[in-house]
């Protein structure tokens, strides 16, 4: 009786196997193309489903911050500030130094590896082994420090892969535009890229060394001349932050105003402040005058000096449709009036290279600037380099997964931001390609890839 039993229980659970079986063959495509397929994104290239289902992680890494997130949110989920930490793994304000000479990558190692393990296991609560990554990157980054990020993510977090897009792109669809001149004020460099229907002319690009390293230095110092005190790096930070702005050309500050001393408390310690002109007078000096000494020097000319001879040296199609989508994007591009000074700057040096003034000698332009142009000079305003990356790889993740590309994410898209859904919707149909992709065996494998994938003006098989 026990046997019977026994073949009884053994029979069913056979059968119900092979339920189970036929269920399973039923569901699944029955002519071959019928699922997507996702060998055709640097994105969705795994083997395993969970690896090309679970978006990415999403890493916006600049000299003093880093912004993260996975893909598909509005806006990232941390911004963690790169400064000293009572545990005594980070020692210093600022993730690289723009000489190499002076920044050791073991270090840059270390700040990474700290910060990236609060980022994944306390804020966005991921292992790194399940997700790929996409960096941010300034078109100015090193290839140095391109590899030391590769290095942390591939060796300490076992990432799938890394794929890199220019953080220019990334703003520039986040104001929902295919075509924009995107002004980055960050905190070693000021990078202006011409973008042109989502693909960047890099050979147009202009930089300056004029940015927020040498605002706090310049602030720091007129701060100890005024109170005979030296400042913090935070305190400095905090002035620039709480008290700065910029005042408009046509505003004639008298001088009672000027000379109008003011207090102000910083991290606990109060300033007494003698004279107004410390709250705006630096940023002019810094950003919009040239100077004496070094006129012929092109990293030290002003910003609105650099957007016109970036201009200049565009095409008469490109760059009428760059005039009326300046963007500004970084850190200091915050400071109140900051960024309406330098429009108005930019539209006397106009005026100005028109009359056949000197004012512009950095390129010989292609045609004579006009009245017309000068009025057509306008500002767009964007959600960030990290919320336009998070839509476009959304986008592009659902596009493939669902073929036809709708579902939740195209209405969190236009939730959001209609133009910038818009604007998103045109990059599934172009032929551009704005990512380029870093696997980890061939990273850890071959030396040659791994030194020449990371620059954007190398051609290589890899591509």
């Amino acid at each position: 009786m026990a046997n019977s039993d026994g073949d009884t229980g053994t029979s069913e659970l056979l059968r119900g196997i092979a339920v189970l079986r036929r269920q399973l063959s039923s569901s699944s495509p029955t002519t071959p193309g019928a699922s997507p397929s996702f060998a055709s994104s640097p994105l969705l290239s795994p083997t395993t489903r969970q690896q090309y289902t679970d978006p990415p992680v999403i890493l916006d890494i600049g000299a003093r911050g880093i912004r993260a997130g996975i893909a598909g949110m509005e806006r990232p989920v941390c911004e963690i500030p790169i400064g000293p930490d009572l545990r005594g793994r980070i020692k210093t304000h600022v993730l690289w130094d723009l000489d190499t000479r002076n920044t050791s990558i073991e270090h840059v190692h270390d700040i990474l590896q700290a910060i990236l393990r609060d980022i994944y296991y306390k804020h966005l609560l991921l292992d790194g082994k399940s997700r790929k990554v996409v960096i941010l990157e300034n078109p100015m980054m090193t290839l140095q420090l391109k590899k030391a990020i590769a290095f942390v993510l591939f060796n300490y977090f076992q990432s799938i892969s890394v794929t890199y897009m220019l953080s220019p792109i990334g703003s520039m669809l986040a104001a929902g535009a295919r075509t924009a001149l995107v002004v980055d004020i960050g905190w070693h460099e000021t990078t202006i890229t011409p973008i042109f229907d989502y693909k960047p002319i890099l050979s147009a690009t202009r930089s300056t060394l004029r940015a927020g390293k040498r605002l706090h230095d310049l602030v720091s110092r007129t701060l100890k001349a005024s109170t005979d005190v030296i400042p913090s790096f935070d305190e400095v930070e905090e002035f620039i932050a709480r008290a700065m702005y910029c005042t408009p050309i046509d505003l004639s500050t008298s001088a009672r105003t000027s000379q109008q001393a003011f207090a102000i408390t910083l991290s606990g310690n109060t300033y007494y402040i003698p004279s107004a002109e410390t709250r705006h007078k630096p940023l002019v000096q810094l950003f919009l005058q040239r100077a004496e000494d070094n006129v012929d020097d092109i990293d030290d000319f002003p910003i609105p000096d650099l957007i016109v001879s970036c201009l200049s040296g565009l095409g008469i199609d490109t760059r009428a449709s760059m005039l009326s989508r300046i963007l500004f994007v970084g850190g200091c591009s915050n400071i109140p009036g900051l960024t309406l000074r330098i429009l108005e700057e930019v539209r006397n040096c106009l005026v100005r290279d028109s009359a056949g003034g000197d004012s512009i000698d950095l390129q010989k332009n292609f045609r004579p600037w006009t009245i017309g142009d000068r009025s057509r000079i306008k500002a767009i305003t964007s959600l960030g380099a990290w919320s336009g990356a998070s839509l476009y790889i959304s986008r592009e993740r659902e596009h493939l997964l669902n073929g036809a590309g709708a579902g939740a994410g195209s209405g969190a898209i236009r939730r959001l931001r209609p133009e910038a859904a818009s604007g998103i919707s045109h990059t599934a149909s172009s032929s551009f390609r704005i990512l380029g992709e870093v696997e980890r065996d061939k990273f850890l494998l071959d030396k040659t890839y791994a030194d020449n994938i990371f620059d954007w003006t190398i051609s290589t098989k890899y591509r």
